[in-house]
């Protein structure tokens, strides 16, 4: 810095004044390049308040006559926008180009044209969730000033805007002035040019998004399409959804945040739920895993099953069933029998072996993470002892465990892997440079664990009796497992599975929140991937 001192204690006297000039935010694109958020103009008028003394009120009354608005929104953005007697205020924002150009024709050197980027989502409910939105800095500046954020930089505060805003934020331009005492400019000092952030490419493809939100209609819920073997997502969606455009704008902003559905809530990442039967592929993996029983271990299904003075349920009467059987049919009693002679600690061992209490390392942020029972977390939580027909219900995925949909795809993937944890992940490039994800975890599973229980999933979608039938006709070799997970109101609905089943490229979860039963979770599954094929997209 030329002089640095010298400036510095000018500065400090209000010789020196500081005027901002926004910087352009990167663009996020998906992975064909379509552009999925940037910045776009917009036209302000405003003013520059040394420029105006004694003059500001007669001012102020003809441009709101001129501009068609109310005097009262020229001074409130005045006050609001005011930072120095130097800088440009806004006293109109968004203003349509020509009436801009009308406005200053008539007030010439009075006000200012200002062009400032702002925040542009040209899919709105489509990618709220995975992209978030950005406000100005000064919204959360004593959390991130430390960061060299100032309080007028726009910062995301969800989503992609927000895990690689530092990519995306670009720098600020800069103009130091020089005033006398007077707050007459005596001269210009020097500048810094604003630097444009980083365009940033996601693995998100917009056609599949496009199907995913479609084919989940008015339900509640989650669509997840994923490489089983890389972690990259070609698809997340949630719903409810919400226009983040809404967000930039400062519209229907109240309506949003009281929305019973609560529409801000990423279900996909932070919304846990009781997976139901899709938690008995693991079951399945650990009675394997333990030795407690081999694929052709059998238990009998009348429907009922008696424990002390409590009776468990079976949604059907199987008969005699050996693991390939319950995995297709969902039976419950198989896996009440099998959770017994495992008990909860090797159940939660092997859940836990498959991250299901553990956050998925997503690049989104606010992931919350599964929640797998044990007697400890019982005696501490609840005040009370664990009960063998706890052990029952969390065989079948019901209790107290919870986990999130993102999970479910990553677990699920591990039988479309030969046994590992992928991480997922959004990002595919940044400008020119490919993103390098994380390696993948081995679960350490034997190969003949594994084959057994990707056996039972295939023979869930390919027998006429397995409870995913619907979807053979598909054509797609699929290999999968529904559950419907018991809860206050109308059940959960999931499917997760993956295909084709020799040589798998895309890894699927559904979940239907109050979807009333897993049948429901496999005919949006159905639609989903029907109409996927139908364009060649898989």
């Amino acid at each position: 810095i030329i002089r640095g001192d010298y400036y510095l204690k000018r500065a400090r006297s209000n010789y020196v004044k500081i005027i901002n000039f926004p910087s352009i935010r990167g663009s996020i694109f998906d992975r064909r390049g379509i552009l999925i958020a940037r910045d776009k103009p917009i036209f302000n008028i405003a003013v520059i308040p040394y420029q105006i003394k004694g003059k500001r009120k007669s001012l102020f009354e003809k441009l709101a006559e001129v501009a068609g608005v109310d005097k009262k929104i020229i001074t409130i953005n005045y006050q609001k926008n005011f930072q120095n007697v130097f800088s440009p205020v806004e006293v109109l924002t968004n203003v349509d180009k020509l009436k801009a150009l009308k406005i200053k024709e008539v007030f010439e050197d009075n006000v200012l044209i200002r062009i400032t980027p702002q925040r542009y989502y040209p899919f709105s409910y489509l990618y709220s969730h995975v992209l978030g939105y950005v406000k100005k800095a000064e919204v959360i500046y004593q959390d991130i000033k430390k960061y060299g954020y100032s309080p007028s930089q726009r910062v995301g505060v969800r989503g992609v805007e927000r895990f690689y805003d530092q990519f995306l934020r670009g720098e600020d331009g800069v103009e130091l002035i020089e005033v006398d005492s007077r707050g007459e400019v005596m001269g210009f000092l020097g500048k810094r040019s604003k630097k444009k952030g980083n365009d940033i490419y996601l693995t998100l493809d917009t056609r599949f998004q496009e199907i995913a939100y479609q084919s989940l209609g008015n339900f509640k819920g989650v669509i997840i399409v994923m490489d089983p073997h890389t972690g990259e997502i070609f698809s997340l969606v949630s719903k409810p959804s919400f226009d983040p455009n809404s967000f930039i704008e400062g519209k229907d902003v109240e309506y949003i945040l009281k929305d019973k559905r609560k529409p801000l809530i990423n279900r996909a990442i932070q919304a846990r739920y009781p997976p139901g039967s899709i938690f008995k592929p693991v079951v399945a993996v650990a009675g394997l895993e333990e030795k407690v029983i081999n694929p052709h271990t059998t238990f009998f299904c009348s429907g009922k099953f008696t424990l002390a003075d409590t009776e468990f349920s079976c949604w059907s009467r199987h008969g005699q069933e050996d693991l390939y059987d319950a995995l297709a049919h969902s039976c419950n009693i198989y896996f009440y029998n099998l959770g017994l002679r495992l008990k909860v600690e090797r159940i939660a061992k092997w859940a836990k072996i498959f991250g299901l209490d553990k956050k998925t390392r997503i690049d989104l942020p606010f992931e919350n993470k599964g929640l797998v029972p044990t007697r400890i977390w019982k005696r501490k939580v609840k005040k009370r002892g664990w009960y063998a027909g706890d052990t029952v219900n969390l065989s079948i995925g019901q209790g107290y465990i919870e986990i999130t949909p993102i999970e479910v795809a990553v677990f699920i993937s591990a039988f479309a892997n030969q046994g590992y944890l992928v991480w997922p992940h959004l990002l595919k490039k940044i400008k020119e440079s490919p993103f390098i994800p994380k390696r993948k975890l081995s679960l350490g599973l034997s190969k003949e664990s594994i084959e057994v229980v990707r056996e039972g999933l295939r023979q869930a979608v390919a027998r006429e009796d397995g409870t995913a039938h619907l979807l053979s006709l598909l054509g797609l070799d699929i290999a999968g497992k529904t559950g419907t997970a018991q809860t206050r109101g109308k059940a959960h609905g999931w499917f997760a599975g993956f295909f084709p089943y020799q040589n798998p490229k895309y890894s699927v979860c559904v979940f239907l929140e109050n979807g009333g039963s897993s049948y429901q979770a496999v005919k949006v599954t159905y639609q989903l991937l029907k109409k996927l094929k139908e364009e060649n997209l898989i």
